[in-house]
């Protein structure tokens, strides 16, 4: 029983220290395991000398991670996270679960802060500039930029068998134009919606119907986004002017209120064309109604000459109903007789009423 008890003893002193180098060991191993996408375009040979370096990305504004090889290709890398995510690999958890993949780019971007910067007063050679700020500078412009793609953006002038290069900005800004256009064609081809209200494909009736509800100026929009995200916030905003795209607050609203205009019109006009269906339906009613055989046009004289007397009895009504004070001052009119009355007041001449028999006369 005793050594029972010492050998569980020293188990129990042992097993702790065994599993906890184990378990730091796998954790510092999972932590440095990453998961890449590699273009195969840096995977051509067998030698993959690939580097990861950092320069400065103008449109972030801070130094980034790019992928190199054999000083001549570059290409950016984007990263791709999620809160709570992790990795299985074999039988380990890799708790980093980001998803980092290279992706083409073009180098004339990463040049024009540069040149901007050093070359917008003076020429300069690429192998002249220098920032102090930016140590890695002079390793790109010299290894990773052709000088003949710096011409769409400064004006290129040779002394010597050197070149120098000065900034020129209308250069910059037809160039940076051109290439929006070109992204917004892609966009299109692309069949990627760029309108402003959200539109499920799930539910759209076909892919056209997709495209047409987004205008030309939104395809512009989102591509002058995509170009901005390679340059300087002043620049973007020159972009914008040049092409003269509105923000996406201002055409929401222009946007509104085309859709208000247009519904009044149209409301305009079918309150217009009720009308004029109703007085068509009540035109052909009366014609129908005079056509048939109910109505009788023959009138008589008479009936003609009690309707001009009633006109005449309205119209002195109104009279009366307007000026009260005049009516007061001024003495009653004795009414007119219709045509009917005088008729009867003619025939009843020469004759008694009844009631003349009925009165006594008084005694003589």
């Amino acid at each position: 029983m005793s050594k029972g008890k010492s050998t569980r003893s020293t188990k129990i002193k042992e097993d702790p220290d065994a599993p906890a180098t184990k378990k730091s060991s796998n954790v510092a191993a999972t932590a440095l395991r990453k998961i890449f996408y590699i273009s195969q375009q840096m995977l051509t040979d067998d030698t993959q000398k690939l580097k990861l370096e950092r320069f400065y990305h103008p449109g972030k504004g801070k130094a980034t991670l790019f992928m190199t090889k054999d000083d001549k290709h570059i290409m950016e890398i984007m990263e791709f996270s999620e809160p709570r995510r992790s990795w299985l690999i074999n039988r380990e958890v890799c708790s980093n679960g980001h998803i980092y993949m290279t992706t083409s780019i073009d180098a004339t971007f990463l040049a024009l802060h540069h040149l901007r910067k050093h070359c917008a007063k003076r020429a300069l050679s690429l192998d002249s500039i220098h920032d102090e700020e930016d140590p890695t500078a002079a390793r790109l412009l010299n290894n990773f930029i052709p000088p003949d793609n710096l011409k769409c953006i400064a004006d290129v002038k040779t002394a010597g068998g050197d070149k120098y290069f000065k900034y020129n900005h209308e250069k910059c800004l037809a160039w940076l134009s051109l290439k929006t256009k070109r992204m917004a064609e892609a966009l299109k081809k692309a069949g990627i919606y760029c309108g402003h209200s959200a539109v499920s494909q799930n539910f759209t009736q076909s892919e056209k119907a997709v495209d047409e509800s987004a205008h030309e100026t939104d395809y512009l929009r989102v591509a002058c986004d995509y170009i901005g995200g390679y340059l300087a916030l002043d620049l973007h905003d020159e972009l914008t002017k040049h092409l003269n795209i509105p923000s996406e607050i201002q055409a929401i609203a222009e946007e509104k209120k085309a859709n208000s205009t247009t519904t009044k019109r149209k409301s305009g006009e079918k309150l217009k064309n009720e009308g004029n269906k109703k007085q068509k339906l009540a035109n052909g009613a009366a014609a129908k109604l005079k056509n048939s055989n109910l109505l009788d046009d023959s009138k008589d004289d008479n009936d003609d000459d009690e309707e001009e007397e009633n006109r005449n009895k309205t119209n002195e009504v109104k009279e009366e109903i307007k000026s009260p004070k005049e009516t007061l001052s001024t003495p009653l009119k004795e009414r007119p007789l219709s045509a009917k009355e005088k008729s009867l007041a003619k025939s009843a001449k020469g004759t008694k009423s009844i009631a003349s028999f009925f009165t006594k006369k008084a005694p003589a």
